[in-house]
């Protein structure tokens, strides 16, 4: 692992992004709620000028390091991304078990589909009521249960959205992990 800064004039390449090699992650750390850059222990970084990222040699070593740092600071956000850098989604995310819920999951995305399920289900006695009353005198629930209904659509189009996604970011790491695997051979 080195700690190095994203832009440094002193050093050439002065960018962070050309020390990157294929096969190789940095690591960015941040702030869960705020999403400012860190240190490793937690503190602020003071400046524009000391924000910095952390270069690994493999995934498995960025991996340890930071469930390491997440679980001793809790309110750090570790993203590894791989050698394209931030131009691609992150390859992996990591948090303290307390904020596992600011981060998207597939245990979110399954619990967003079943609260869109059962929203729609709960939309039922609306609509059952307004049959055994007369749709003409009681119109509410009528309403009511379009708009239950509604929201319950909406859930589920956003946990299925959200399966897409992080679906699509796998097959995407995979597919440049094993791009960088062949340019190093």
């Amino acid at each position: 692992m080195r700690q190095v800064l994203l832009y440094d004039p002193s050093r050439v390449p002065a960018d962070w992004i050309a020390l990157l090699r294929p096969g190789q992650y940095a690591a960015f750390l941040t702030d869960v709620e705020t999403s400012a850059p860190i240190q490793a222990d937690g503190t602020s970084v003071k400046s524009a000028g000391d924000h910095f990222c952390l270069l690994f040699d493999s995934l498995s070593d960025a991996e340890v390091y930071c469930r390491d740092a997440a679980t001793r600071v809790p309110r750090l956000k570790c993203e590894v991304f791989d050698s394209g850098g931030r131009v691609n989604a992150p390859v992996a995310i990591f948090v303290n078990e307390h904020y596992e819920r600011t981060i998207d999951t597939e245990a979110r995305a399954r619990r967003l589909i079943l609260w869109g399920a059962v929203s729609c289900i709960a939309a039922l006695p609306f609509f059952l009521y307004a049959w055994w009353a007369g749709a003409e005198v009681v119109w509410w629930p009528i309403l009511v249960g379009i708009n239950v209904v509604l929201a319950g659509l909406r859930l589920m189009h956003w946990g299925q959205g959200l399966k897409d996604e992080l679906k699509y970011r796998r097959d995407e790491a995979v597919r440049r992990r094993a791009g960088a695997e062949k340019m190093m051979q």
